[in-house]
């Protein structure tokens, strides 16, 4: 899952320790570009064209309608190519022009190889960048809402863990614009052109996102009674911390999110890994006595223990399964990658400044009344799901107003893959997953729904 991974870690603490915190610039107000947005095709069916990242290669287009997402090679400023796959770019079958209609819509026509071509208009919304005091920080903030009249309910984009910005690179803000809803995104402090340290305590996190919906509360275009947060991944510890926090909250959206610590998500991710490549039943006994004395030396703050893994290790350092660990992110994964010098210096001080390895949300979660959707992937390797369902239903049982979504085929994202030799290769999102987003939102905003 996109949680706290040990590598990521440790090389971003290493820096922390060696070097000031990053210090937020002038608020920026470059526009998207006036490509990127959601487009409405025949049928009220949308897709979203959007940058992935700041490279001429980083551009992706989703269609929300079938689920499929493509890799785009960019051609000019106004022209894009793509295979028909999650990922590829070759041979191109796809083709997308950027153009204008005859009044002077923007849009964009798809070209499948056999199929017949398809003309979609852009949603025209109204974009501000912003910065959010959040304590003694700034985050850089973006608001994409409906053109037209407000105010308008608004929801806060809550990420993953990754270290990346997340302002101009997201078609969840198009995508909610196309419903009628606003919603706001911020580059997570320490990324893009927010402030701070890159960091994973959720207490920290949390705080930021009710920054955010306190700003919100100031602006003449967003209905207050309706903010709302969506946290996906990481996000899924977050966002219900943050609506704990901040009782003008009304709803929460959690995609692909856990109800356990980080901890029990390694302790049940990894060998889920190992098996995955082609691993016994008597590799795993083996691994996880290794993965026991890890997880038992960071319940003791790592006071001792650290015998026990150097011991675990030596024991088992002729094991194709121990050089295998060298290619996964798990926290033994990362362990081998750094060496045991290196992480005895480091995974101390990480553990108490920087993630929230054993922080349990299911305290939080009990405390909250208000309406939940847990959006869930049946068969997610990085986040698995059986103890999240177990812990939902039995908020459900005891009356919290708890919804959950379970796509039986999808994997971490709620994208569905294929096999190919062993290993798991992305193909599409999962049927009916951005349709259960759209109708649940709109129903705790009181929009309509089709």
């Amino acid at each position: 899952m996109r949680a706290p991974r040990l590598l990521v870690a440790l090389l971003a603490t290493i820096a922390w320790l060696g070097s000031p915190g990053k210090i937020a610039g002038q608020a920026g107000t470059t526009p998207s570009e006036p490509v990127v947005g959601a487009y409405r095709f025949a049928g009220e069916r949308f897709a979203a064209l959007h940058r992935a990242d700041q490279t001429d290669s980083g551009w992706r287009y989703v269609d929300f309608a079938t689920g499929k997402a493509h890799h785009l090679a960019r051609v000019d400023s106004a022209t894009w190519t793509s295979d028909t796959t999650w990922a590829g770019v070759t041979p191109p079958r796809v083709r997308y022009e950027a153009g204008r209609s005859a009044r002077g819509e923007a849009t964009l026509t798809v070209r499948e190889v056999g199929r017949p071509a398809r003309v979609g208009v852009r949603v025209p919304v109204v974009e501000d960048t912003a910065r959010i005091a959040s304590g003694e920080i700034t985050l850089f903030a973006k608001l994409v809402r409906p053109a037209g009249r407000g105010p308008w309910p608004v929801v806060v984009f809550v990420h993953g863990s990754d270290a990346t910005p997340s302002v101009d690179r997201m078609w969840d803000p198009y995508f909610f614009a196309a419903q009628g809803v606003a919603m706001l995104v911020f580059d997570k402090r320490g990324t893009g052109k927010s402030g701070g340290q890159y960091l994973q305590l959720f207490s920290t996190l949390s705080d930021d996102v009710v920054a955010a919906t306190h700003w919100l509360r100031t602006r003449p275009d967003v209905d207050t009674t309706h903010i709302g947060l969506a946290g996906f991944s990481q996000g899924g510890w977050v966002a219900p911390l943050a609506a704990s926090k901040d009782r003008g909250v009304k709803f929460v959206l959690v995609g692909y999110g856990m109800a356990m610590p980080v901890s029990e998500e390694d302790r049940l991710e990894a060998p889920l890994k190992l098996r995955e490549r082609g691993y016994g039943d008597a590799d795993i006994r083996e691994f996880e006595e290794l993965n026991s004395a890890i997880h038992h030396t960071a319940e003791r703050k790592f006071v001792d223990g650290w015998g026990e893994v150097e011991a675990k290790l030596a024991q088992y350092r002729d094991r194709a399964w121990l050089g295998e660990l060298k290619t996964m992110e798990t926290w033994a994964g990362s362990l081998v990658q750094m060496g045991m010098e290196q992480a005895k210096q480091v995974v101390p001080r990480m553990f108490e400044t920087y993630i929230d390895p054993f922080y349990d949300p299911v305290p939080t979660l009990e405390r909250l009344d208000v309406p939940m959707l847990w959006l869930l992937g049946g068969d997610d390797i990085e986040a698995p799901p059986g103890p999240t369902i177990a812990v939902l239903a039995r908020l459900r049982a005891a009356g919290k107003p708890v919804t959950t979504r379970i796509f039986p085929h999808a994997d971490h994202g709620i994208i569905e893959f294929t096999l190919v030799s062993g290993r798991r290769v992305r193909t599409h999102y999962a049927p009916g997953y951005f349709d259960a987003m759209a109708k649940w939102v709109k129903t705790q905003v009181g929009r309509r729904t089709r």
